[in-house]
């Protein structure tokens, strides 16, 4: 800004220097530092194209000013230029969006309609100024709409592919990926509020015979009736099912205790047995079912989500051994052994 401020002084005619310098130390370099002083405000982010806009405007009026004012004052055509460099830099280096440069065109060109309009500062030329002026900033808004729309088109693909990197594709459910970044949220959000955390370890039975002997495609939509299940009995937003892997599946809870997990436990293993999907393959029983290991627990800052995990796999394991369709607390896996 100082190189400006050397550059235009050694231009303009004495006459107008004071009130060159007080446009632009006076009024325009205020409202930068009241606009720098803005960015520590919280939640910043949300008033951002709000302040720039006003900010920007504010200094583009008071360079309208200077210019009137050198004109009034000496008969001095005073450069318009720095509104187009102005518009240009919070337009495309600032990222200005398009709804505010609207707003902001609109303001400028009518400021300099009128500049244009009621003195003769820029003689003979001031209409062909106003178009030169008008026809740049209407220019830049088409940049920027531009500009907005192709990144608003790559936002969405990377939303679209984040998405895709979470889900896995078969079930519509967070795959194992996703499950880790959730697990460790929710363990930390359990130990920050001291509520319970849940963990369900949850096992289609024999499916490797039914696979065997219905194909692929049926035990493919085996597996999405467990998704489906799962989801319809988990619904709070304070669950998280997810495919381990295979025929596993996983689910976390916070806020339900030991006698709260055991009956939504249960409830899967009515869900199954009302659907009575047909089995007999293999060592097969004769409907489609699954087993469940859980364990509800309170935690604290150590606490591994690998040793939830184990200890409810270690209950999914004893509850395969005693005969499937079934879910074990891990408490009982642990006495147990």
């Amino acid at each position: 800004m100082m190189s400006f401020i050397i550059a235009d002084l050694s231009v303009i005619p004495e006459a107008v220097k004071q009130v060159y310098l007080v446009s632009r130390l006076g009024m325009q370099l205020p409202i930068l530092c009241i606009f720098f002083a803005l960015t520590f405000l919280p939640n910043y982010h949300r008033i951002y194209h709000l302040v720039l806009c006003i900010s920007l405007l504010l200094v583009c009026y008071a360079n309208y000013w200077l210019i009137v004012q050198c004109w009034q004052i000496a008969e001095f055509s005073f450069s318009y230029e720095g509104t187009l460099l102005y518009g240009l830099f919070c337009m495309f280096i600032m990222r200005l969006s398009f709804k505010f440069s609207i707003i902001f065109v609109s303001f400028t060109i009518f400021g300099f309609a009128l500049i244009v309009g009621s003195y003769p500062v820029y003689a003979g030329f001031g209409m062909v100024n106003l178009g030169f002026v008008s026809l740049g900033l209407l220019i830049s808004l088409i940049g920027v709409k531009q500009i907005e729309s192709a990144f608003g088109r790559f936002q969405h693909l990377n939303e679209k592919l984040v998405h895709l990197n979470q889900i896995d594709q078969l079930t519509g459910l967070y795959n194992r990926g996703a499950l880790e970044q959730q697990f460790d949220l929710m363990l930390s959000v359990s130990n920050r509020i001291g509520t319970s955390i849940s963990v369900f370890m949850i096992d289609l039975d024999n499916f490797k015979d039914f696979n065997d002997g219905y194909g692929h495609l049926r035990g493919d939509e085996v597996i999405r009736i467990q998704a489906e299940i799962l989801r319809q009995v988990f619904n709070r937003e304070t669950d998280t099912v997810a495919r381990y892997g295979g025929e596993e599946f996983i689910v976390i809870s916070l806020g339900i205790n030991a006698l709260a997990s055991e009956a939504l436990a249960a409830e899967v293993l009515r869900e199954w047995a009302r659907r009575k999907i047909q089995h007999g393959k293999g060592q097969g029983q004769d409907f489609v079912s699954c087993s469940i290991g859980l364990i509800s627990t309170h935690v604290d800052k150590d606490t591994q989500k690998t040793q939830l995990i184990d200890r409810a796999d270690k209950a999914l394991y004893v509850a395969k051994n005693e005969g499937r369709a079934r879910f074990i607390n891990a408490d009982i896996a642990d006495g147990s052994s």
